[in-house]
């Protein structure tokens, strides 16, 4: 049996989930400056960099995801299973727990990567027509993505190989676990109790994709959404999930420590465009994905 049905609870209704989640994506950006203010960012100087403070800002990170996305779910999962928190059926009921088939968890990590291509290609398909085509409005989108792409590149930076370890178990680990949790394990499992597992995976997902608050990565983020989502439906075991978000941000992050900073993620998705070999790989890419999801549905469905 898989672990998001072995609990025989009431699941809450559609109506509370969403509310739920509204608040958690109002909260969390309040929460978080919040405990910016609290480690000291209402002191810093005018005009210094984040450089200052990234020991600060990692623990705020860390700090919101945990209490603001993680507890609140533990939280309600104990109360919607009338069980101690941390309880055994407490994880049941979120989808952790059992035998994880490492089989489908290497098939899920090597469809993300498979995606890759075809994200970029929509990234580059929107810097090209998309923005420009909206005026002002596409340019201030633009400026959000470069000030957040800079400010990500920093606080990413690790000097040693201790402080990449720190920044992967800040950027990666905690984001993985926490936000599966709540989007995958409580979120998606409430909606595919009261509506079609599709419907739910796809509801998810785009509330995943709302929740990062980047309009420039809105399309990508969503697509990302609704195959974690999928897999997660298949697999049954929310261990799947986190495994593929894990190692999707770890990638990141050791391509910008491999080459320094953020040209190490290579060109702009609109030059790639402009090359035939891309043309080629991006079908190719897709293709591999196919069998690959075929493969993990077939061994899903024998579980």
């Amino acid at each position: 049996m898989r672990m998001m049905d072995s609990v025989a609870v009431r699941r809450p209704s559609f109506l509370f989930t969403t509310l739920f989640l509204l608040g958690v994506m109002v909260l969390y950006p309040v929460a978080g400056a919040l405990l910016f203010s609290l480690a000291g960012g209402a002191s810093l100087p005018e005009g210094a960099g984040i450089g200052v403070m990234l020991g600060e800002l990692r623990a705020v990170q860390a700090a919101g995801q945990l209490l603001v996305l993680a507890l609140p779910v533990l939280v309600l999962a104990a109360w919607h299973v009338r069980r101690r928190l941390l309880s055994r059926a407490i994880f049941g009921f979120l989808g952790v727990g059992g035998r994880v088939d490492f089989r489908l968890v290497g098939l899920a990590v090597a469809g993300v990567f498979m995606l890759q291509p075809l994200l970029y290609t929509i990234a580059g398909l929107q810097n090209l027509f998309l923005w420009p085509a909206l005026g002002e409005a596409g340019a201030e989108v633009v400026r959000q993505r470069v000030v957040m792409d800079a400010f990500l590149s920093e606080l990413a930076y690790a000097g040693s190989l201790q402080e990449f370890l720190v920044v992967a178990g800040v950027l990666a680990l905690v984001p993985a676990v926490s936000e599966e949790l709540l989007f995958r394990g409580y979120v998606q499992g409430n909606y595919a109790a009261s509506m079609r597992s599709s419907a739910a995976v796809l509801l998810t997902g785009t509330m995943f994709a709302f929740f990062h608050l980047s309009a420039a990565n809105l399309v990508p983020l969503a697509l990302l959404g609704w195959y974690i989502g999928y897999i997660y439906i298949k697999s049954g075991n929310l261990a799947v999930p986190v495994s593929v978000h894990f190692v999707n941000n770890f990638a990141a992050l050791l391509l910008l420590a491999l080459g320094g900073g953020a040209a190490a993620m290579g060109p702009e998705p609109e030059i790639l465009l402009g090359m035939v070999w891309w043309w080629v790989a991006v079908p190719l890419s897709l293709l591999l994905f196919m069998l690959v999801m075929r493969r993990f549905s077939s061994i899903a469905s024998a579980a």
